[in-house]
């Protein structure tokens, strides 16, 4: 599955609702673990002579509320608005003897805090005073690092139209992939910021985390429409009580209706015509086809809003279909040509707003998409043919039931709840017969022949969340208090099926082994997380606010009754058993700090200083039970003695007690019962001004170091157990290599799966300057340079991917394992969106960024083990490193407005201007194709749209 970052190794090791309920025991206190998808305004009412006026109106009212909302001051003057729905809005004050002010344009996005206050002068309440909004555009509570995406970033700036191609445009972020006009949009990425573990992202639906419970729990099974977004947020540092993780936190807000009817039609096009030719890096002096330059994309979107009943019931739905086909230059078929890579994607979004009275809202979404890819590739292999891809169609869909009410002026609820439904599965390809098998070279780095698995993942998310507001000032400083609790069910099942239940094995061409597999088979997994929090932003005398939060989080995971199949391709390998369910092989109980201090440095509300510092336990999904479930993916290793010559594993090869190798999974593998969640701890300090009207710049320093990692050990293979040989070169050096031998054979595996204490030497710095301007006088902008390093003590090419191969009782392992650069290190990240319009009307747009190339880490692979190939680190990654990155992107437009309403944009997008051809991945094991160029940056392309909004 594109979004699950899905390899061979993954699936070696880890492996309708008809009615959604309104709980009315949301009303109690304790209240939901969210992300919060709507803002506030807060402030003081005074008189003129800066007095507190008490038990003053308040009243707050703009487009994005179908009713406006009423509080009073309180003691002090001070009075809060929460649950504010993104948007521009207008705060009215009054009280008798003073005249009422009103303050506009106050811009509320998720999360944001605008401070708004209003000086009453004496008069008549009828004698109105309009004055320019106070509200600062520097948050002067919160202490969270986030970035919005509102709709002129997400609609004006040049882009792939995903979740990751929008991530890439935040300062910091590092991904996997970089985009060329969309030619990643069909393939999740891994993110990363301020040294956060890759993949520990969250995917939030409306504040609801809805990801695909398989692996780390940090993918998603779903693909949304970009034009559905009312807006984009992210949370990347500083993350409240209420926030699980301390990656990348995406926050998507869907649009809804309006008392106002108003639509957007859009369509996208670009083909192989628009696009520049390739040009081909060298590799032994040789040009090399490299990359997946875009044979054609088609994006067509349509959206509709607007009331049913004004001020009562609003109506929105949106509809999207993108078809994108690419060449993948690398590999070629009989003929010589390239493979295709053909995918189609359809969305369909449907919300329904109500307003059951004046103190309470419905809300009901639902969502609905489609994945297709018909040539998806094993990410473990460079180099895979066509036949041995998968066919993937994936439909899934989401659920979601919102409600908000006002219980009192200053008490209010925020309920959710939703259900996410996928069927993923990655099939054969058609012309695959069943005696084709897979050859897998780990040297060449080639999957040929047939698909590693086919396999079926109709998992599901269910969640419940609650959330409270409380505001009371005259507390020894004015208290907005936050309480909440979630729960969430999730279930991971895999059918499992593999072409004569084997793949098998080879080094440069030359037969080594034969892998077999217990298929096929149902596995079946679930987990359970609870979590609450209660958190307070206190302000003290108007000027220092602490957020003091404390957070608990439970996760359960555990499998159910289940049994072999009675078809096994290797009964005798596996006997077929029935299993009794198992009590909860993960049970953690975690509760973790979050404490920041925000200081309003010069009393103007135009600069603020922040502190933070807090606790995140690493997020989790099925892979710990996957790892030790007696049914899951399990398999035995044999040396293979091609005696006849054919490359074709005959059983009679293989299959033999003395070529036995070694094993993995099921019955195996079992968990350390001692075993403690891994947590990263984060400490930040930044300075924030408003530099001129609503542009504002930022400092930051971050700090991040991991404990408790997590990986395996086969206790069946100490490190006395293996006799060191002396007679090995490293190819890349040319030095003497001292390598590990099993002085006997592999005994069956007893692999332990628990905290690794060397694991722990690891630490992350950064240094980031930061500029962000709101649109206004004809320009935007959202920029950022970030510098920073982390290193410590390589764990493996990821938990998720290749533990188990990464037996930390292998002194092999061990070989330059520690001082590496860590996972998706640049030292040097720039990125800056901006819009300006020119004379004529004519709006341009660009997108930037820089990234220091990714650490590049060598490795070989040595024959002639007891235990099997090992694979080993011939340098630690960061002493060599990938090309650095620059990707240009330049929009130009002209829009046309008819009647005052209509307005329509012909849009042509320049993507990768300078036409840098980067080379972004390399062959990494040491033989003939070492440092192979495998993907470049796809060339210059433009892509032509016409958009219609009204």
């Amino acid at each position: 599955m594109s979004h699950r970052f899905l390899s061979r190794k993954i699936a070696y090791r880890s492996r309708s609702l008809a009615v959604l309920i309104l709980i009315s025991a949301c009303s109690s206190i304790i209240s939901a673990a969210q992300v919060s998808i709507t803002g506030k305004i807060a402030g003081t009412i005074t008189d003129q002579s800066a007095a507190a006026v008490p038990n003053a109106s308040v009243t707050v009212n703009g487009p994005a509320l179908m009713v406006p909302r009423t509080t009073h001051s309180q003691s002090d003057g001070g009075y809060l608005f929460d649950l504010l729905p993104p948007g521009r809005y207008a705060v009215t004050a009054s009280a008798p003897g003073f005249r009422t002010v009103e303050q506009a344009d106050v811009v509320i996005t998720a999360g944001f805090t605008a401070t708004v206050n209003s000086r009453l002068p004496v008069g008549q309440v009828k004698e109105a005073v309009n004055v320019e909004a106070g509200a600062s555009t520097v948050d002067l509570q919160n202490v969270q690092a986030e970035t919005t995406f509102d709709q002129n970033l997400l609609q004006d700036i040049p882009s792939g139209r995903d979740p990751w191609s929008t991530v890439a445009q935040m300062p910091g972020v590092t991904l996997t992939t970089f985009d060329v006009g969309g030619n990643q949009s069909m393939q999740q990425s891994t993110m990363q910021v301020h040294g956060s573990t890759p993949g520990e992202q969250i995917f939030s639906f409306n504040g609801l985390d809805l990801n695909w419970p398989g692996a780390n729990g940090g993918y998603t099974q779903f693909y949304p429409d970009h034009d559905s977004f009312d807006e984009f947020q992210v949370v990347a540092a500083n993350a409240p009580a209420s926030v699980s993780v301390s990656g990348v936190y995406m926050n998507m807000v869907t649009k809804s209706g309006s008392n106002t009817l108003h639509g957007q039609a859009a369509a996208y096009y670009e083909t192989a015509g628009t696009q520049a030719e390739p040009s081909f890096p060298t590799f032994n002096g040789k040009p090399q086809k490299s990359g997946s330059p875009i044979v054609m994309a088609r994006d067509t979107t349509f959206g509709l809003g607007g009331p049913v009943i004004k001020n009562k019931w609003w109506l929105f739905g949106s509809y999207r279909r993108y078809d994108i086909r690419e060449s993948i230059l690398t590999v070629t078929d009989q003929a010589g040509n390239p493979v295709q890579d053909i995918n189609h994607q359809t969305n369909t979004a449907l919300r329904s707003d109500w307003q059951l009275n004046q103190k309470n809202k419905l809300s009901l979404i639902w969502l609905y998409n489609e994945q297709n890819r018909f040539f998806r590739r094993d990410t473990s292999y460079q180099f895979v043919t066509a036949e041995a891809s998968w066919l993937q169609i994936e439909p899934a869909y989401v659920l979601q039931a919102l409600w908000t009410s006002q219980i009192s002026n200053n008490f209010l609820l925020d309920v959710r709840t939703g259900y996410n439904k996928e069927v993923f599965p990655l099939g054969y390809q058609p012309g695959v017969k069943p005696t084709d098998f897979t050859r897998q070279d780990l040297t060449l780095s080639t999957e040929t022949g047939a698909a590693p698995f086919s396999f079926a993942n109709p998992s599901w998310v269910f969640k419940i969340a609650a959330g409270a507001s409380w505001y009371k000032s005259a507390l020894a400083g004015s208290h907005n208090f936050k309480f909440g609790f979630e729960w969430g069910d999730s279930y991971n099942p895999y059918i499992y099926k593999i072409n004569g239940g084997i793949n098998a094995q080879y080094n440069n061409g030359v037969p080594t082994d034969v892998v077999a597999f217990d298929t096929p088979f149902t596995e079946k997994t679930y987990f359970h997380d609870t979590s609450a929090y209660v958190q307070d932003a206190w302000t003290l005398k108007k000027r220092l606010t602490l957020n003091l939060g404390l957070r608990y989080d439970r996760y359960t995971s555990f499998y159910p009754k289940q049994s072999s199949s009675p078809n096994l391709t290797f009964p005798d390998l596996f006997p077929p058993q029935t299993f009794a369910a198992s009590r909860n092989l993960v049970d953690w109980n975690n509760v973790s700090p979050r404490v920041g201090l925000a200081i309003d440095v010069t009393g103007k509300g135009t600069s603020v200083l922040r502190f933070s510092y807090g606790r995140f336990y690493k997020m989790e999904g099925t892979q710990l039970v996957e790892q030790v479930n007696p049914v899951g993916f399990a398999g035995q290793t044999y040396k293979w003695v091609d005696a006849n010559g054919d490359r074709i594993p005959q059983v009679n090869e293989w299959k033999s007690p003395a070529n036995f190798l070694g094993g993995f999974g099921g019955t195996s593998t079992h968990i350390d019962p001692h075993m403690t969640r891994p947590y990263s701890d984060e400490v930040s300090a930044s300075y924030e001004k408003q530099l001129w009207r609503d542009l504002r710049v930022s400092a930051a320093y971050y700090y991040r170091t991991k404990k408790n990692l997590v990986g395996l050990k086969n206790l069946a293979q100490p490190t006395s157990a293996y006799v060191a040989q002396t007679a090995f070169t490293n190819g890349l050096t040319g030095q003497p290599l001292t390598l590990f031998n099993l002085a006997t054979a592999a005994p069956a595996p007893n692999i332990l799966l628990t905290n690794i204490p060397e694991l722990n030497d690891n630490a992350y710095h950064g240094v980031e300057f930061d500029a962000v301007k709101r649109l206004s006088n004809k320009w935007q902008l959202l920029t950022g340079f970030t510098i920073q390093r982390q290193k410590g003590v390589f764990c493996c090419p990821g938990f998720t991917d290749d533990a188990l191969l990464d037996d930390f009782n292998d002194p092999n392992k061990d070989i330059n394992r520690r001082n590496n650069f860590l996972n998706q290190d640049a030292t040097y990240v720039f990125k800056i969106d901006s819009t300006y319009e020119l004379p004529w009307k004519i709006g341009t747009s660009i997108n930037f960024q820089h990234y220091t190339g990714f650490p590049f880490q060598p490795t070989e692979v040595f024959t002639g083990f007891n235990q099997g190939p090992e694979t080993v680190i011939l340098q630690p990654a960061g002493i060599q490193r990938l090309p650095s990155v620059n990707l240009l992107n330049l929009r130009l437009t002209r829009e046309f407005v008819m009647n005052e309403r209509w307005h329509i944009q012909p849009i042509v997008d320049f993507f990768n201007l300078t036409n840098a051809q980067t080379v972004v991945s390399q062959v990494q094991t040491f033989g003939p194709s070492y440092k192979f160029p495998t993907n470049t940056i796809n060339p210059f392309l433009a892509r032509f749209g016409v958009k219609f909004n009204f």
